[in-house]
């Protein structure tokens, strides 16, 4: 029978199969390990979302109003796995030494009593600031100001709030007012040709309003829902951190400890209790595994077969790792996005419960998934962890 299911966290009863050899894994003795469970688990559920909290009381913006920040150290762009994130444009909250800088609390004019002036080119933005001795922002300058001393995600602060899209503009957490939440605003920032914008419209999908969003405009086109702000003084020699390629697939052999070191970081994983009897295939798993479905490595060239995690980009920009173990829960698979500091954040997990067969990975044709298996081209018993075109990771079972 053919299954398919496209899982973020999968249990799974698949108990056509008994436990693999001992030999095959480094695991607690067999003596320690009752007999593992045969009923679902049940997982925590994820906090109920109560909405933003209570923005605390900010001065009122008023004509010609300017805020300003003192120098320091931001980081700059999105965390691996965001909704909405683009991975080739963002980076991974990279850190910035920031000088001293000026903003204005408004869109141009400046002013509470007007609303903002939309349908400049850029040149002409740029012509309206030094009007008045001041120039446009960058979009470093302008993500500082929208992330506030928090540095959050949004520019009305750490959760998002709808009703900031209508009416009076709320406030960053450094007092600046309508940061890109009643239109798009220009910057002097530019990707090849094309000019960068941020911020949106209030009909543009909550993504493209977090603080690290890029889109970029032709600088020459009146942008007739684009609005712009200046700040003030020279303008810093700052750049926007930019990603690096990487390999599509490198192998990163883990040991036990560290293994239980990630799953332990990784909420979604420590609640299934990977951690209990947890080991890791070794390389015969990899022969146990191809020998199920009558064949070798050597039939498919095309593939590179391995026990051990990978390190997975499967776009530009993006950074992931791949691996397998079997616990006293069963065997699972799980992706986990990399973040800065050797952190991990959970992508998708995959748990066949009660079943501790040895599980292999394999990459090669696609660089956009990892196949994954218990019996290679078994019915029932193999898959792929792909990442869609969504920019989300998913584990796909056959």
């Amino acid at each position: 029978m053919h299954r398919s299911a496209l899982l973020v966290v999968a249990l799974l009863a698949c108990r056509s199969r008994g436990p693999a050899p001992p030999s095959d894994a480094a695991t607690t003795p067999a003596s320690e390990r009752p007999e593992p469970p045969r009923e679902p688990l049940l997982l925590v559920p994820p906090p109920v979302d109560a909405g933003p909290p209570p923005r605390a009381p900010r001065e009122p913006p008023r004509v010609g109003g300017v805020v300003r920040i003192g120098p320091g150290t931001y980081h700059a762009g999105s965390l691996p796995g965001d909704p909405g994130r683009d991975p080739a444009v963002e980076s991974d909250l990279v850190p910035v030494d920031f000088p001293a800088m000026d903003i204005d609390v408004l869109p141009y004019p400046n002013d509470p009593s007007q609303a903002a002036v939309t349908g400049y080119t850029r040149e002409q933005a740029a012509r309206a600031c030094a009007g008045r001795g001041r120039r446009l922002c960058t979009e470093l300058e302008w993500e500082r100001a929208c992330r506030g001393p928090s540095e959050d995600r949004w520019p009305m602060g750490a959760a998002w709030d709808p009703a900031c899209l209508q009416g009076a503009p709320c406030a960053s957490g450094y007092g600046v007012y309508g940061l890109g939440t009643h239109a798009a605003e220009w910057t002097l920032g530019s990707l090849e040709d094309r000019a960068v914008v941020r911020g949106a419209a209030p009909n543009a999908a909550p993504s493209l309003h977090r603080c690290a969003a890029r889109r970029t405009l032709v600088p020459t086109t009146p942008g007739l829902d684009v609005a712009f702000r200046c700040c003030g003084g020279a303008e810093p020699s700052l750049t926007v951190p930019r990603e690096a390629s990487r390999r599509a697939f490198l192998e990163q052999p883990l040991s036990l400890a560290q293994v239980s070191e990630v799953i332990a970081s990784v909420p979604e994983l420590e609640r299934l209790h990977l951690r209990e009897g947890l080991g890791l295939f070794l390389p015969a798993a990899v022969t146990e595994v191809l020998n199920h479905g009558a064949t070798t490595a050597g039939n498919h060239p095309e593939y590179t077969f391995t026990a051990n995690a990978v390190r997975w980009s499967p776009t530009f920009g993006e950074d992931l790792l791949v691996l397998t173990g079997r616990s006293r829960v069963g065997s699972w698979v799980a992706a986990l996005w990399v973040l800065p500091g050797d952190r991990y954040r959970h992508a998708s997990s995959f748990l066949l419960q009660g079943d501790t067969v040895s599980l292999l990975l394999a990459f090669g044709p696609s660089r956009r998934e990892v196949r994954w298996a218990a019996c290679w081209n078994c019915g029932g018993e193999y898959g792929e962890v792909v990442y869609t075109q969504e920019n989300r990771v998913i584990i796909v079972q056959h």
